[in-house]
């Protein structure tokens, strides 16, 4: 039996590490987007990578993400 790609987002703040797994991209963006929201209204800065089966997800999913940060951020002033 084979496993199927997966792709796999770090989440580090100062306070803690989360590792976020899924099979899609839209489901391990959603988890980190979900998770990125909460860890900002505590306050904290976020730093992320990211792996996954092909480079243009990657790209597409650090893309989204980044947006995420900026939205959070405007929404914070």
């Amino acid at each position: 039996m084979t496993d199927s790609p997966t792709f796999e987002i770090r989440i580090t703040t100062s306070a803690t590490r989360s590792i976020l797994r899924a099979p899609t991209e839209r489901e391990v963006a959603t988890k980190a987007e979900l998770l990125i929201r909460r860890v900002h209204a505590r306050g904290e800065l976020i730093a992320f990578s990211i792996a996954g089966p092909g480079t243009a997800a990657v790209v597409r999913i650090k893309a989204y993400l980044e947006d995420v940060l900026v939205e959070v951020a405007r929404l914070s002033i």
